[in-house]
């Protein structure tokens, strides 16, 4: 699978222990990233901000499904 291409169905289709995991795994691959902007250039900026923008969905359906829980 494919953390860079996840949307949001397949997100909430996870469980919590996977949407940790997969979270761990983007935050790894953005701190490389990070690193590399000053050598790669702008195709390494744009990976760099979908990066950001899927692990915000991955926080955000992890705290929904912690909501949903406590209810």
């Amino acid at each position: 699978m494919d953390l860079n291409k996840l949307n949001i169905k397949e997100i909430r289709a996870m469980d919590a222990k996977k949407l940790n995991d997969s979270a761990k795994s983007l935050r790894k691959e953005l701190v490389g990233l990070r690193m590399d902007v000053y050598n790669a250039g702008p195709q390494s900026k744009t990976k760099a901000r979908n990066l950001r923008k899927t692990l915000a969905r991955l926080l955000t359906a992890g705290v929904e499904k912690s909501s949903k829980a406590k209810k």
